[in-house]
């Protein structure tokens, strides 16, 4: 028996999926925009050095995405995190992985209802905040439903759209460097590193935060089945999407140190780039922007809702979730429709419910999780399991990844800890009830 192949009996979703598809779909995940939601709190702790703060989160961030690419050619199937743990360290393990990665997917729509609404509230305040997280929800569900197709070309249109709006912020900004009132230069190392306030603590503690905007490249893997070339294409859409995305937040975090060298000086940390924004392009550029930032959330909103439904369908067809409601895939769309309306009601009620803090610090502890089982699980597959003696590819690059994304969990917050364990816990119970009391293994692991 193959694990990577299906049985003619389990539904199917269709092959539909580019290389070009893919990258975008991590890109959107991501967006191209991030650097906005952290930026003014990033600078502060950086002491005006977030582009070397990026570069670090990019590089270690790199290694985790290769360790998923390598995975996803052994398991082109579409439980990522949960699947490549199941299937190369242990069937139990894999179920706390893709828990621990579960409740990140869950946050990542929940996160955009809440930022979207923030946002669009803002700029049309006569529509309260309630009714906009219903007009994102029901919009991004619809185009999930349709199938992932249909989500594919809406992020390419979106994501062209950030993008464009990112450029044309870049080139505002280095109008407004070289032709501001002390004309200064494009080309500076302040960004990267400035003597007078540079403290190896506070990179750290910068690359940490930056972390956040690289949350979503893994998503990709989520895909593979419905990816044209899986096996080869799934591994060059991670670490194009971490690479990408990474030097568009760099850029963005150059151009706008320069502009605005004073961190400390923004009217609210939670706007500061748009702050900047103005400053560089007045009102409008400003308020295209703002705009930016309100598709932002539907682009990660869209790949946030999927991924999660794509989880949940595959923990659902190795009967570690209910099979019966978790594989329901609908006739005509061919996609995992129940999954998809549970994620919209859960994200609804998390975003009239939660506040944003709160949810945004929880992501980081389901990410990192994920990202350690993964790099793990390559070294235990590949170099262990199927003796692939290649140390640099299947030894020293996992578990550089595994040590970085050890020392970033490590220092979470206390309280992000504790809750992020909770979870856990009720992971564990559940596990401990299902599989009475771990003696009783997937069906799809039976006999292996």
């Amino acid at each position: 028996m193959s694990l990577s192949n299906n049985s003619g009996n389990h539904p199917q979703f269709k092959r539909v999926l580019s290389l070009r598809d893919l990258v975008i779909y991590g890109i959107a995940f991501m967006t191209p925009i991030a650097p906005a939601y952290i930026y003014g709190y990033a600078a502060v702790s950086t002491r005006g050095m977030l582009s070397l703060a990026y570069l670090i989160a990019m590089v270690a961030m790199m290694f985790s995405a290769y360790s998923y690419g390598r995975m996803a050619a052994a398991f082109p199937v579409a439980g990522s995190t949960y699947t490549y743990t199941q299937r190369s360290i242990n069937p139990h393990l894999g179920f706390f992985a893709g828990w621990a990665m579960f409740m990140d997917y869950v946050l990542v729509p929940l996160i955009v209802f809440m930022v979207g609404a923030s946002y669009a509230n803002a700029l049309v305040p006569s529509i309260p905040y309630w009714v906009w997280v219903l007009i994102i929800a029901v919009v991004i569900t619809f185009i999930n439903i349709l199938g992932i197709e249909m989500a594919a070309k809406t992020n390419n249109i979106l994501v062209l759209f950030m993008g464009l709006v990112v450029v044309i912020f870049v080139i505002f900004c280095i109008k407004a460097i070289v032709g501001g009132e002390s004309a200064n230069s494009i080309i500076s190392i302040k960004p990267f590193f400035h003597d007078e306030t540079f403290a190896t603590s506070a990179i750290i503690a910068g690359a940490a935060m930056a972390c956040f905007s690289f949350l979503g490249f893994d998503s990709i893997t989520t895909l593979s089945e419905e990816a044209i070339n899986p096996k080869d294409d799934m591994w060059k859409a991670a670490m194009l999407a971490c690479l990408i995305g990474g030097l568009l937040f760099i850029v963005q975090a150059y151009v706008a140190q320069l502009v605005w060298p004073d961190v400390n000086s923004f009217s609210s940390a939670d706007t500061a780039l748009f702050d900047i924004a103005k400053k560089a392009g007045g009102a409008a550029l400003a308020t295209i922007y703002t705009i930016a930032i309100i598709v932002s959330t539907f682009t990660a909103g869209l790949t946030g809702q999927a991924s999660a439904s794509r989880l949940m369908f595959s923990m659902g067809r190795d009967e570690v979730l209910p099979k019966k409601f978790f594989t329901y895939v609908h006739p005509r769309f061919k996609t995992p429709i129940l999954n998809i309306l549970l994620m919209c009601i859960i994200s609804v009620v998390g975003a009239l419910a939660l506040p944003i803090s709160f949810v945004a610090e929880l992501m980081n502890f389901g990410g990192l999780t994920g990202f350690m089982f993964v790099n793990l699980s390559v070294i235990v597959y590949y170099y262990f399991r199927k003796k692939e003696k290649k140390f640099v590819r299947y030894f020293l690059l996992p578990a550089l990844g595994f040590l970085i994304c050890f020392y970033l969990f490590i220092n979470l917050s206390a309280l992000t800890l504790k809750v992020g364990f909770v979870w856990l816990a009720i992971g564990f119970v559940y596990a401990l009830i299902t599989t009475k009391g771990f003696k009783k293994k997937p069906p799809i692991m039976e006999g292996l």
